[in-house]
């Protein structure tokens, strides 16, 4: 087993925990290595420039990786049964009738990508700031866990990842607290949007243009958005902010940043002092190699970097690297989220646009009158209708000639109301290693559980009823699907599995991100989380996490503290 120079800093994942530290470390001249699991992508590694484009949910290897007819995978517990009180959630389309005709919820699909950038390679761009009472849930509302940080702690890091990154946006949001202005102006509202927004006007709901790291100009080097529709597709011009293009470049210009895609990370290792001293990790080929470090920071996502803890098994830590509290894979939070799909009368063109350019914050702050705790979001957007191959096996109903008319009165008419609410911590929730299971690499996997609690659920009914309202004020002339939590599992803004805490009896990581048990190793992306921000997107937080911890690696080790 080869083994590498040793260097300041070794970074396992390039998203948006890892390139941020990536680059403020390397800017203050600590030699970094970046290990990245996925490959790096070319723009030639797109697709959405050709004709069968549709053919391709985003380019190949972002999707779970085969090798030799074995994925690299997770696996999950039983899946919970349904209960018939919310069967109205049950997700159907016309054209397709139930999507789960079981009695119990469908396993989970993790939504992630992996490559250079990370998860960002795959998202919306969208760049919330979490509320400052999303930092305080247990004690404005006796529900879930305060952070041991609060909104003042991050406010100066928000800033400074919207003005490097140039997110746009429009100041004056009622929900959210004042800031500096937006580096970029907001993009406008799509025609699909405008249509919709009719709606929630008529309620009182006030949908607001989005913040989002995608260029409403020329910014960086990089051109404004085309309107394509496809940002999840990856952005083939650039103008998504995703890590690969913005600061993983910034990182490596420094000269002191090596980035190592296609290296998957093993096992963290740890001296005889119970300190960090490296990794080791597959290389290309399965060749099996050490890179030796000072300082480990694991940005892998809420479901690797927990996988990653608990697979670094010692002497130390026989029950995993930093989880001498038990804590590591508990209280992990998953998306819970409620779609339907609706169809106007005439044609608003749902193709064109950004894929979610305007949210609705109303909700942001849970409401005690409700009979659900915890806050959510409302949004509008065409993200899996952006051509008639979707139109033509999603939604549109019959054949033959039924099937015909359809495409041809609708294509463009359709569009989804929905919304995103954050999931209350539950230790019971949880990420742990299935022995039985192993990766390509012979690394065991990670095994999720996790159930809806009677709080998401009724959390659940009311984003029904309330998207149900919209489309209906909006004057929609037909619902044609919907789709949610209920009985679909789709895991998109994961946290929580090592969160931050002041006791390292109940947490697993201090507030800068550093581990309680040892001091030279960090946990920096959404494994962090205490709570999910009410539903708003996590990418913009955990940058401005990073960019906190970042500051405080810098000092610790310029002290000797590491």
């Amino acid at each position: 087993m080869s083994a590498s120079k040793e260097v300041d800093v070794c970074i396992v994942g390039s998203g948006a925990g890892g390139a941020p530290v990536a680059y403020a470390l390397g800017k203050a001249g600590f030699s970094v290595v970046v290990l990245e699991a996925g490959p790096r992508f070319t723009q030639k590694e797109y697709h959405l420039a050709q004709t069968d484009w549709e053919q391709y949910p985003y380019p190949e290897p972002f999707a779970e990786r085969e090798y030799g007819g074995k994925k690299d995978l997770y696996t999950y517990s039983q899946p919970e049964a349904l209960d018939p009180k919310y069967k109205k959630l049950r997700s159907w389309s016309k054209a397709q009738g139930n999507y789960n005709n079981s009695d119990r919820r469908r396993p989970p699909h993790v939504d992630r990508a992996k490559g250079v950038g990370g998860t960002t390679l795959h998202y919306q761009g969208e760049a919330h700031r979490f509320s400052p009472y999303g930092f305080k849930s247990k004690s404005l509302y006796g529900v879930g866990d305060d952070w041991p940080i609060n909104y003042k702690d991050l406010e100066p890091f928000y800033e400074k990842a919207e003005k490097l990154l140039g997110v746009t946006g429009l100041n004056g949001n009622p929900f959210k607290p004042p800031g500096g202005l937006f580096p970029n102006p907001p993009h406008g509202l799509s025609c699909a949007s405008e249509r919709v927004k009719v709606g929630f006007d008529k309620l009182g709901l006030h949908l607001w243009p989005n913040s989002l790291n995608i260029n409403s100009r020329p910014f960086g080097g990089r051109p404004a958005c085309n309107y394509c529709n496809g940002c999840f597709l990856g952005c083939m011009m650039k103008a998504k902010g995703s890590m690969d293009v913005t600061l993983i470049p910034k990182a490596e210009a420094t000269g002191n940043v090596e980035v190592r895609p296609d290296s998957v990370v093993r096992e963290i290792t740890v001296n005889k002092n119970g300190k960090v001293d490296g990794v080791i990790y597959f290389g290309s080929n399965k060749v099996e190699k050490i890179q030796n470090a000072k300082i480990v920071v694991v940005s892998a996502s809420a479901l690797e970097s927990s996988r990653l803890l608990l697979n670094s098994k010692s002497s130390q830590f026989p029950e995993g690297l930093a989880n001498n509290s038990g804590m590591v894979g508990k209280n992990f939070m998953e998306t819970v989220i409620y779609s339907n799909t609706v169809l106007f009368a005439e044609p608003i063109e749902s193709y064109k646009g950004l894929q979610i350019d305007s949210r609705a914050w109303d909700y942001n702050e849970p409401r005690k009158e409700n009979n659900f705790m915890g806050g959510l979001v409302l949004g509008v957007s065409a993200l899996d209708l952006l051509g008639p191959l979707s139109y033509a096996q999603k939604i549109a109903p019959g054949w033959g000639k039924e099937h015909k008319d359809f495409m041809q009165k609708y294509f463009g008419h359709a569009v989804n109301v929905f919304a995103i609410g954050e999931q209350l911590p539950r230790e019971e929730n949880m990420i742990t290693i299935d022995q039985e299971v192993r990766d390509y690499y012979g690394i065991p996997v990670a095994r999720i559980s996790t159930r809806l609690s009677d709080n998401d659920l009724e959390m659940l009914s009311f984003m029904q009823r309330k998207c149900n309202e919209i489309v209906e004020a909006a004057g929609a002339v037909d619902m044609v699907r919907q789709f949610g939590s209920y009985d679909l599992s789709m895991m998109s803004h994961m946290g929580g599995t090592c969160r931050m805490g002041s006791d390292p009896k109940t947490s697993v990581l201090n507030p800068y991100c550093q581990s309680h048990d040892v001091k030279n190793l960090f946990v920096i992306d959404s494994s962090c989380f205490v709570t999910q921000g009410g539903g708003d997107s996590p990418s913009l937080t955990i940058h401005a996490i990073a960019f906190r911890a970042a500051d405080f690696i810098i000092r610790e080790a310029k002290k000797g503290n590491l």
